[in-house]
């Protein structure tokens, strides 16, 4: 009896050192936890109070940092979300036909879209796009009959007009929110003479 009795009060110490260690472990892991969690706060504080007393106060090199941060959501808009197919990367601006003929595509190969393509002129961000030619033919149904214009070879159309509404409606609101953020700068689309 006595060596049952003796059994049992070792496994309850090693029941209430087990529960120990457990609840030591649970402390010291949520406490190192709540720990890392503060140091990282107060390193992001720091750096953000950093980068903020680094923003540029003038019109220029304020359009100059956003250039930098918001130029390759220009050439994504007009190169990747603008073009025809992947299989026919190109930036469609129109299509021209004669009746019972596969239309002729215009506009610009999405692979002449530089990451590069805008640049700032005084408080002027520029994007600059080739002129539109002849990319190839191809049929128009479905979607694509709907998002290409079919113009007749004798019906006159300035191409370059055409190519510069439609990056616009593929930039969406950025000219507008960069009007909004930063009043007096304007965002210009410019198509390069043929």
């Amino acid at each position: 009896m006595q060596n049952s009795w003796c059994r049992a009060a070792r496994a309850r110490r090693g029941a209430v050192r087990g529960l120990t260690v457990l609840l030591a472990l649970v402390v010291v892991g949520l406490g190192s936890g709540a720990g890392f969690y503060r140091w990282q706060r107060a390193r992001q504080a720091e750096r953000f109070e950093r980068e903020l007393a680094a923003v540029p106060q003038g019109l220029e090199q304020r359009l100059d940092l956003w250039l930098r941060l918001a130029g390759p959501q220009l050439h994504h808009r007009l190169a990747v979300v603008g073009r025809f197919t992947p299989e026919e990367p190109w930036l469609v601006t129109h299509a021209v036909a004669r009746e019972n003929e596969v239309p002729e595509l215009h506009g610009v190969p999405c692979a002449e879209l530089l990451p590069s393509l805008a640049r700032r002129e005084g408080q002027t961000i520029v994007v600059e796009l080739p002129a539109p030619r002849a990319l190839g033919r191809a049929a128009l149904t479905g979607e694509r009959a709907q998002r290409v214009p079919l113009f007749a070879p004798d019906v006159p159309l300035d191409a370059a007009e055409r190519l510069r509404t439609l990056a616009l409606h593929l930039l969406d609101d950025i000219p507008a929110a960069l009007t909004r953020d930063l009043p007096g700068a304007h965002l210009e689309v410019r198509v390069a003479a043929p």
